[in-house]
């Protein structure tokens, strides 16, 4: 299991990554990342509990990407975005 402590640093980065590298609003990105985590438990097959702790195992440039909708490369960004995991304890 993710600890509960870890869900909302991991969620703060998504949005940070959204508003920072994707260009999105604040509450764009956060309408966004509000709506996805909320959707997850819906989504995720009940049979299956381990499974809802993957998604925490993708990077948060990942999720903001696809919830951007852009498949946006992290090379060019690796210090900054390094520093954004930083800031949100992560």
């Amino acid at each position: 299991m993710v600890a509960a402590a870890v869900t909302p640093r991991f969620w703060a980065a998504v949005e940070d990554c959204l508003v920072t590298f994707h260009q999105l609003k604040r509450c764009e990105a956060a309408e966004k990342v509000t709506t996805l985590w909320r959707r997850l438990p819906t989504a995720l097959d009940d049979s299956q509990p381990a499974m809802s702790d993957m998604i925490y195992h993708a990077e948060p440039w990942q999720i903001a990407c696809n919830l951007a909708d852009s498949d946006l490369p992290v090379a060019g960004h690796q210090a900054a975005y390094r520093a954004l995991l930083v800031r949100n304890g992560l």
